[in-house]
């Protein structure tokens, strides 16, 4: 039994309504559905195709398609940051190392000021609020996007959202000041005054990747990812 197309579009209308709002993974499940289906019907030909669609559907547990969709967002989220760390390693060779390192050898002499603490605080304040600006602009954008496609895809998502977000929050986690006052941060010693210089350059390096390298290379990270995204 061969699949008609309005069968095809059935399937697509059953995942949407089993919750599963991204194109590309109600894509993969319709593929695995419908092979499913054909061989059910192979060994049972009395069966409609609403029969074995729900046979099929079965098969996926209790929970249905949400272990899948929650697999597919790990998936998807780990590949941005493997983007992120891709994107970083290039700082430590030529030329970006040499910023780098004095990036690193500033923050570092800063310290020996009592406004260090203040301009640190600074960066930190400024960086994050402006990520989460960047995400309440992007969740917008991709709104507008979706009601105009009909087609909201996982790995945009994480790129415009839930990377912005997810980085935003491990430095806020991670980002503990070693000390929480300028006197404090005056009489650090070698040791935290090295840690702190190392913690604020790859803050702002990685800052910079989520929120211009990322951004300007969405389009085309996004066509590796569907070759058929660029046709939507």
């Amino acid at each position: 039994m061969k699949l008609t197309e309005s069968q095809i579009e059935n399937l697509y209308n059953f995942t949407r309504q089993h919750y599963v709002e991204y194109y590309d993974v109600q894509t993969e499940l319709v593929d695995h559905l419908a092979n499913d289906i054909e061989e059910i019907c192979l060994e049972n030909p009395n069966l409609t195709f609403e029969e074995a669609r729900d046979k099929s559907f079965k098969k996926f547990g209790i929970f249905g398609f949400m272990n899948v969709v929650e697999s597919k967002e790990n998936q998807m989220t780990k590949k941005y940051f493997k983007l992120v760390l891709k994107f970083a390693k290039e700082w430590l060779s030529l030329p970006k190392i040499v910023l780098t390192i004095l990036l690193l050898f500033g923050f570092y002499q800063l310290q020996q000021y009592s406004f260090g603490y203040q301009i640190y605080l600074g960066i930190f304040i400024t960086s994050t609020i402006t990520q989460f600006i960047m995400l309440i602009n992007n969740t917008r954008k991709l709104k507008r996007k979706q009601k105009q496609t009909q087609k909201k895809w996982l790995f945009e998502h994480v790129l415009n959202m839930q990377g912005l977000g997810n980085t935003s929050l491990i430095f806020i986690y991670f980002f503990d000041f070693p000390v929480s006052s300028a006197k404090e941060f005056l009489a650090m010693g070698d040791f935290k005054r090295a840690f702190s210089a190392i913690l604020i350059t790859a803050f702002l390096i990685i800052t910079y990747i989520t929120l211009v390298v990322i951004p300007k290379k969405t389009v085309e990270l996004l066509v590796q990812t569907y070759p058929e995204y660029k046709m939507s």
